[in-house]
């Protein structure tokens, strides 16, 4: 697999240059936001301006702005259902585990530093499996577009031969 890339959702300057270098050495490469936008709107359009496999998000986003991780993993969720994201919180979610979804996993801010490889492998096994899946699904829609054009040839070709 070639190196992924996440989104690192995260408004503490400090977190951003340990995490970067801690997932780097799992091979994951980490692209930030400098400044987070000021609305939700346009997250998933960084997503995909920015070409991302997975995400990593703040719960607490306050130093810059007013909504939390969790607003903008519902905001993308509303484009990608299947993104995978990692939720990182110093707190309890037990409120927000019906919103996540097969793909996301939330884990314990403090808990990183000591458990960033199994993330790593976490986040690397759930890419593959939605590349699978889209790859699977790819093929899905190609046979049954081919199936629709093959029933529109045969009707075609009735038409022609009732004709004759």
């Amino acid at each position: 697999m070639s190196e992924l890339k996440g989104l690192f959702i995260e408004d503490e300057v400090a977190n951003i240059d340990i995490y970067t270098k801690l997932f780097a050495l799992e091979g994951l490469y980490l692209e930030c936001i400098n400044e987070l936008p000021a609305t939700l709107e346009g997250f998933y359009d960084i997503v995909l301006e920015r070409d991302v496999d997975f995400l990593i998000i703040d719960y607490h986003l306050d130093k810059q702005v007013t909504y939390k991780g969790i607003d903008v993993l519902r905001e993308i969720r509303k484009y990608d259902s299947t993104i995978y994201a990692v939720l990182l919180t110093n707190y309890q979610l037990e409120d927000f585990a019906d919103q996540f979804g097969d793909y996301d996993y939330e884990l314990k801010k403090d808990a990183i530093v000591e458990r960033y490889v199994d993330v790593a492998e976490k986040i690397k096994r759930a890419c593959e499996l939605r590349k699978e899946n889209m790859i699977y699904k790819g093929i899905v829609q190609q046979e049954e577009e081919e199936s629709d054009t093959i029933k529109l040839l045969k009707e075609i070709s009735s038409k022609l031969d009732s004709k004759e």
